[in-house]
């Protein structure tokens, strides 16, 4: 539990379970609230996965079932995981976000929460009651909400030999929150959307190259304090079953970890070298998750409101930054 600026909060879950939403509402709640000393106040803000996607001409390109060549968002293939993770570790250590970010993501449709006003104020009142009746002072006081759809790994006793790919993010992230959603609402929400802003073509080349921890390959470092200089925004929209031959299946073979299965609830140890097909239908409608593994399930297996699915959030972290005060 060492000390840093800021404080990570990862929330990940299938595309349209509501990660942003639940973001956004926390970032309300706990932005602003008071610490001891009195003339400290704690500062929020959010990450959005979504802005770490290589531009436009960079996304990978894959084969359909029907032998339609789309390209493929929901891969970690099309996010830049290194300049990811060099932002967290930025985040960390300044406790700000980079100059370097400029979100894209908050352009995109946003969405009623479902969560009053009422009840925003209440939770509110309870962090900062909650906050400045303990003792002590705290060096972190930033919290960064992060959400995106690729954010967590396996255990290392689980991984293969080879580090996985999103380590370096995982290791980077304080809290775990994982927000399950079914089949149908996930398809139902995805489809319903109008599109997502994008970026243009590449950037001019980076200016410094150098190693980055993990599996030892040459890594492109970003100069996170210079100004966003990606080109002017594009608008991807999905194309017709984009969900059922992507989105979907992409999420299940990326947290075959993490899921159980449909029938037994047995987790997918084992499985896990099956083909997309085969793990598809073990998972059935993809609400049921392991909690041996350091992720933080929330409840209600992708049924529950986000009234709900924001009360446990609040007191996950309410208490993860109480418990870290206590110790250091």
């Amino acid at each position: 539990m060492k000390s840093h600026e800021a404080l990570i909060i990862g929330i990940s879950g299938p595309s349209s379970s509501g990660k942003t939403t639940l973001a956004r509402l926390l970032q309300r709640i706990f932005y602003g609230v008071n610490l001891k000393p009195k003339d400290q106040c704690l500062n929020t803000f959010i990450i959005h996965e979504d802005d770490f996607y290589f531009p436009d001409d960079k996304i990978p390109y894959t084969t359909t079932r029907s032998g339609a060549k789309i390209q493929d968002w929901d891969t970690a293939a099309a996010i830049d995981i290194p300049f990811l993770s060099q932002a967290l570790r930025y985040v960390r250590e300044e406790g700000t976000l980079p100059p370097r970010l400029r979100s894209k993501e908050d352009q995109n449709d946003q969405t009623s929460s479902g969560v009053s006003d009422e009840l925003v104020q209440e939770l509110r009142d309870v962090v900062g009651s909650r906050l400045l009746d303990e003792t002590g002072k705290r060096k972190e006081k930033t919290i960064a909400f992060l959400e995106g759809f690729l954010l967590f790994a396996p255990p290392r006793s689980e991984s293969e030999k080879e580090e996985h790919v999103l380590r370096s993010v995982h290791d980077a992230i304080d809290l775990h929150l994982f927000l399950p959603a079914e089949y149908e609402l996930v398809k139902a929400r995805r489809e319903g959307r109008s599109g997502y802003v994008t970026v243009g073509a590449a950037p001019e080349p980076p200016v410094e190259t150098t190693g980055d921890e993990g599996d030892g390959k040459a890594r492109t470092e970003v100069d996170l304090n210079a100004e966003d200089d990606r080109p002017p925004q594009n608008f991807w929209v999905d194309p017709p079953g984009y969900v059922d031959d992507i989105v979907w299946p992409r999420y299940v073979t990326d947290h075959a970890w993490l899921l159980t299965t449909e029938d037994e609830g047995d987790d997918m140890k084992g499985h896990q070298a099956l083909g997309e097909a085969d793990l598809v239908r073990m998972v059935g409608d993809g609400t049921r998750a392991r909690t041996d593994v350091g992720v933080e399930v929330a409840p209600g297996c992708g049924s529950a409101g986000m009234d709900v699915v924001l009360r446990w959030a609040v007191d996950l972290i309410l208490r993860y930054y109480l418990d870290r005060a206590l110790v250091e």
